[in-house]
């Protein structure tokens, strides 16, 4: 058990945990939070009933026992993959 959570901390800090993965992780937020975002702006500009949409969406989300986290950071991750697939693919190898 010990060496399966050191692996996955390593894991974790290789492939998570970086610099180049925080552009990933704010493309993956901005993704997933979209439907707050958009039900925000309908509310400002078309009408305020919107405001009820978002408030019901961000505390769906925001619930203890969301998977929200999770998904996220497998969303940033999936981003990343297909972004190195796409490129490898342009390249040619």
């Amino acid at each position: 058990m010990k060496n399966a959570l050191k692996r996955l901390w390593q894991w974790l800090r290789k492939n998570v945990f970086n610099k180049e993965m925080f552009v990933w992780v704010v493309i993956a937020e901005l993704i997933f939070w979209s439907p707050c975002i958009v039900t925000c702006l309908l509310a400002v500009i078309i009408d305020p009933w919107w405001w009820t949409a978002f408030g019901a969406i961000c505390a769906f989300w925001a619930g203890p026992f969301t998977p929200a986290v999770p998904l996220q950071i497998g969303l940033a991750i999936a981003l990343k993959k297909l972004y190195e697939k796409i490129k490898k693919h342009k390249r040619g190898e």
